[in-house]
């Protein structure tokens, strides 16, 4: 139906410019279609009201839908990623300790799966002046972004329990300990970098001009 529903606009739209850039972000902020059960439910929701609404606006604020919707923090992990030094973290070493001989499911750990195509392809580009340390402090950063029962359908929730606590530093910025509005400072430093503007200029000429 998403097909279909796509190839009927391509073909009768009358915003064609629309349809064009919604077809420009949806492969840039790719979300890949058989990732698990949940995702084709959730690229529906992706398409319609993540993409769409703001193909012809501001880029920092479909870098921020994108960033907290369910499809991406699904598909790139970051939905299951736990701060090292988290509450949750904690919680788990503290059982581990209390009954050595029980088998415990350990908690998923940092997930920098995101965080690496947050900077490489969401934003800076390969060349863009990060470094491994960098992607591995945006991923804590964004540790506790992640979806409420997704397998129900659910939406955003920012889990406190599972964010990395203490001050980040992120491309040379510090970045202060604040929950979940240190993924909103680190969002706003990545949109206007120099770096991000050129690398989204250079797509957008390739895919209107070649």
């Amino acid at each position: 139906e998403m097909a279909e529903q796509r190839l009927a606009r391509d073909i009768y739209s009358n915003t064609q410019l629309q349809e064009v850039m919604t077809d420009f972000w949806m492969n840039h902020f790719n979300v890949y279609l058989h990732k698990d059960e949940a995702t084709p439910y959730y690229l529906v929701s992706y398409e319609r009201d993540v993409i769409r609404p703001l193909a012809l606006g501001k880029f920092e604020d479909l870098l921020e839908a994108t960033a907290h919707s369910p499809a991406m923090l699904l598909y790139l992990d970051n939905s299951s990623s736990i701060g090292p030094d988290s509450p949750e973290a904690e919680k788990a070493n503290i059982a581990a300790a209390r009954h050595p001989d029980k088998k415990q499911q350990a908690p998923e750990g940092l997930n920098e799966n995101y965080a690496r195509e947050l900077m490489e392809l969401h934003t800076l580009g390969v060349n863009g002046g990060y470094t491994q340390a960098d992607v591995t402090q945006v991923a804590r950063v964004l540790t506790g972004w992640t979806v409420d029962k997704p397998q129900l359908g659910g939406e955003f929730k920012f889990d406190e329990s599972r964010h990395e606590p203490e001050a980040k530093q992120v491309l040379g910025q510090r970045i202060k300990e604040d929950g979940e509005q240190e993924g909103r400072e680190l969002l706003h430093m990545l949109a206007t970098r120099p770096a991000t503007a050129q690398f989204i200029s250079q797509k957008l000429a390739i895919r209107f001009v070649g």
